[in-house]
């Protein structure tokens, strides 16, 4: 595998270089003219590329102050090695170099972010505006001042300051409004605006403040068949239980505000900042599910008639709000003999509310007709679909989440130059803290049918009939579906009656299992020292960082509940150290050594556990282990870099992680069981684990050139292609070598950007491998992300010097998301689709 991944990247390097010798300076450097736009955005991100101590790539916001897609994810997918899982059409979790999302290691302006998710570590990007922010960094390879969390990569985000514009004064909006393929009728808006100014008699102050809202109501349409088995006769050796048809209606809202207010002495530089973002998602979901077994088939092994079945229609009404708040503050102070202070103390207060309410009717269709023939497969009662008098209630749950995260931090960095061995020769010594409080509390109350004199249907309550559109040339039907004002008005009032009769223990596991209540307080300290002897620097460093969990969550004994509780205490040690080798002014060379962590997340640490209902008859366990060790990773990267002209780049670079104590899920079912003192067909038990160990390999090459060599209108194209090739392993007790989740074996990228004169546009695609998503006790339970890929373009005009029009299209090609199981990509177990999107809007600055 690593010879066929050096092959390509070499031949991804040489196919390029012929065109780079022709490369020519900007005909605005010539001139002195200021570089904006797109090439000025590119040229940033190199820039700071170039000069960074370790591996880090940079995604600049352009000269109007945006980025360039609808959120945070998005942008830094364009990025070599990061690969980014979409949910509902948009990049919501970044994965980087194969590493899952959850071990990465967050910050706003150095300082650690947490995450208002209750149970996890991994940052949703989505619920952060990219209009806020002046970059995201993404460092691959982190000196000792960075914070230990991130095994993939630390991901800063950097807010603007008003020092950051080159005018005095600084005035810029933004409106869009769009166009949506499968919600005609709500059409999507956003827009943001920043003002600020600097001020004093040297200019010495600064203040800038910025808010961006973003609406966006939608619709997407997908099929979930479940639990693949197999099955001889079958043309694809398998079948799934069931088949689910979804139409998904949301409503998805940003709001976010920034500000800061800066300070810059002779001496000392002051600053205060502040970020805050709220996400919200209002979601209708209407399912149509058909289960079925026992297929007799044709000979072909396509089609055929299930013997059983049960139809099922299913409402789910859910809100979900996220917010982050963020302020700090802090400074740099210059010092005698060539010495610095840096310093700094921020505020973070995460949280989560979630509600949602869940309605179930159930019916038996009787024989139900199976087409396989298509990917995406379709079954229909052979006697035609229950009418809603056919269809009786079977269950209705109100769950209620909510999480808060509260973090102080501070830290203290003294940096003293050694100009007496080289330019930028210097040492630094550093400390800090956070101390973090997060709580999570849980409760979902479920209720059933009552005895059969106090039993209703869907008669009455139900709605018009929903065609689901998959984007296959074929519709499906999703009906009857359950009407949403009509069944919660009948439902209120009724709870706990006779004809809703709560399931006590089932609820009480729900109400209990999944809360905790945590601290979490780490203490670091470091010291390092960048040697610079002209063509050669080495960085070297040396982190300590000391993690104290305390976490209190509950068990169930029966129907007692048992507080319990779990501490750890862990010490790490993480060395670094690059060298840097620069033979040229155009040629950067980096070999580099670095230890990280990722600690577990939350729901892994609990010492309660989940409680999920699958079924009637079924249910799911899972608890937590407070004793999980975090991974530790010894990390290698070696790096190749051509600066070849301005807005040239040609890089080429290795990287290998070995990694202890990766945790996975252990699992196993209990047939005709008892739990909480009810009695179950099936009881599916898991708990979290260390496994042993596992490592990571993989290629990254980039190219970014600007043709301005080109005559004429040719000369404001430009290019920006990377690829990634990575394989990994992890072992893991009584199940062998899996792939590490999140990791995708290919991703790659190509831009075609253009400016010249008042127009500038570009064509995005980038293609985001298949990817395990999650190990199962055997290879036949695994489940996958199948390949994904995004087409997306976007041209402005400026129509005067302070106005430019623009219109953009998003997933031009109409990719769904794909999910499927056992390594086998047509054994769908997820299709989704959401459709084209279009906007059309203007920018105005001053």
């Amino acid at each position: 595998m690593t010879r066929i991944l050096a092959t390509s990247i070499s031949l991804f390097a040489l196919a390029i270089a012929g065109t780079a010798h022709a490369q020519q300076p900007l005909p605005e450097e010539e001139g002195g003219i200021v570089v904006t736009g797109q090439r000025a955005q590119l040229q940033r991100s190199i820039d700071q590329k170039r000069a960074a101590l370790g591996i880090v790539d940079v995604t600049a916001s352009d000269d109007m102050g945006q980025l360039p897609d609808k959120n945070v994810a998005e942008a830094v997918e364009r990025l070599p090695g990061v690969g980014v899982q979409y949910d509902q059409g948009e990049g919501r979790y970044v994965a980087v170099r194969g590493v899952p999302s959850s071990l990465n290691g967050y910050t706003i302006n150095g300082f650690e972010i947490g995450n208002p998710d209750g149970l996890d570590r991994r940052l949703p990007l989505d619920i952060l505006s990219g209009q806020l922010l002046k970059q995201v960094e993404v460092a691959k390879v982190k000196t000792a001042d960075l914070t230990g969390q991130g095994i993939g990569a630390n991901i800063n985000l950097v807010t603007q300051t008003a020092f950051d514009f080159d005018d005095r004064f600084i005035f810029q909006a933004n409106g869009q409004v769009g166009y949506q393929e499968l919600r005609k009728g709500d059409q999507p808006i956003k827009g943001d605006v920043t003002i600020g100014t600097r001020f004093g008699a040297d200019e010495q102050f600064g203040i800038l403040l910025g808010a961006s809202y973003s609406d966006r109501t939608y619709t997407s349409y997908g099929i979930y068949p479940d639990d693949w088995t197999p099955d001889a006769d079958a043309a694809r050796g398998a079948v799934p239980v069931n088949i689910k048809y979804n139409d998904y209606r949301l409503k998805r809202e940003r709001i976010g505000a920034a500000g800061s207010f800066d300070w810059r002495g002779e001496s000392v530089q002051l600053y205060i900042r502040g970020i805050y973002s709220k996400f919200s998602e209002d979601e209708y979901r209407q399912r149509f599910r058909l289960d079925f077994s026992d297929i007799d088939w044709d000979a072909n092994g396509l089609t055929g008639i299930a013997s059983t079945s049960e139809q099922r229609s299913d409402l789910r009404l859910e809100y979900k709000e996220k917010s982050v708040l963020s302020f700090m503050a802090g400074g740099t102070a210059a010092l005698a003999d060539n010495w610095s202070l840096d310093f700094g103390a921020a505020r973070t207060r995460n949280e989560v509310i979630e509600p949602n309410q869940l309605w179930q009717f159930r019916g038996n269709p009787g024989a139900v007709a199976v087409d396989f023939s298509d990917k995406l497969f379709s079954a229909v009662p052979v006697d035609g679909y229950l009418d809603p008098s056919d269809l009786g209630f079977r269950q209705y749950s109100a769950q209620d989440e909510y999480g808060l995260e509260k973090t102080w931090q501070g830290r203290l960095d003294l940096t003293g130059r050694l100009p007496t061995i080289g330019q930028n020769s210097f040492v630094k010594f550093g400390a800090n803290g956070r101390w973090t409080d997060k709580r999570f509390d849980s409760s979902n109350d479920v209720y059933g049918r009552g005895s059969s004199a106090n039993r209703f249907t869907l008669d009455g309550l139900s709605g018009d009939t929903v065609i689901v559109k998959l984007g296959d040339g074929r519709n499906y039907f999703l009906g009857p579906v359950i009407d949403a004002d009509l069944v919660d008005a009948y439902t209120q009032g009724k709870l706990g009656g006779a004809q809703f009769v709560l399931n006590e223990a089932t609820s009480l596991a729900n109400e209990t299992l999944s809360d905790f209540d945590l601290s979490e307080n780490v203490y670091a300290g470091y010291a390092m020292a960048n040697l610079d002897f002209g063509a050669l620097s080495v960085t070297g460093g040396l982190r300590v960082e000391r993690t104290e969990l305390d976490i209190d969550g509950y068990l169930l004994e029966g129907d007692v509940v048992r507080p319990t509780s779990g501490r750890t205490r862990y010490t790490n040690w993480l060395p670094s150290l690059v060298v840097r080798v620069t033979p040229s002014h155009d040629t950067v060379f980096r070999l580099a050594y670095s230890r990280s962590i990722g600690r577990p997340s939350y729901a892994d640490l609990s010492p309660g556990g989940t409680v999920t209902v699958e079924g009637a008859d079924e249910i799911s366990v899972s608890s937590g282990n407070p004793a999980l060790k975090p991974y530790v990773a010894d990390n290698l990267d070696m790096s190749a870099e051509w600066y070849f002209a301005p807005g040239g780049l040609i890089s080429v670079g290795a990287f290998a992680k070995f990694i202890r104590n990766p945790i996975f899920t252990q699992s196993y079912t209990i047939n005709d069981g008892s739990f909480g003192g009810v009695a179950y067909d099936r009881i599916n038990f898991s708990q979290t684990r260390n496994a042993d160990k596992g490592d990571i390999i993989g290629l990254e090459a980039a190219w970014q050139q600007q043709f301005t060599f080109l005559p004429g209108l040719l000369s404001g194209l430009g290019m920006n292609l990377n690829l990634t090739l990575i394989d990994s392993s992890l072992r893991m007790p009584d199940r062998g070598t899996v792939a590490f989740p999140e990791q995708s074996k290919l991703l790659w990228g190509a831009q075609l950007f253009y400016q010249k004169g008042v127009v500038e546009a570009s064509v995005a695609y980038h293609h985001t491998g298949r990817a395990l998503l999650s190990a199962g006790d055997i290879r036949l339970n695994d489940q996958y992300n199948d390949d994904l890929r995004r087409l997306d373009a976007k041209i402005g005009v400026d129509v005067t010097k302070n106005v430019r029009l623009f219109a953009e299209g998003q997933n031009l090609t109409d990719e769904p998301t794909r999910q499927y199981q056992g390594g086998v990509r047509d054994w769908v177990i997820q299709n989704e689709r959401y459709g084209r999107t279009f906007y059309v809007g203007a920018s105005v600055k001053w």
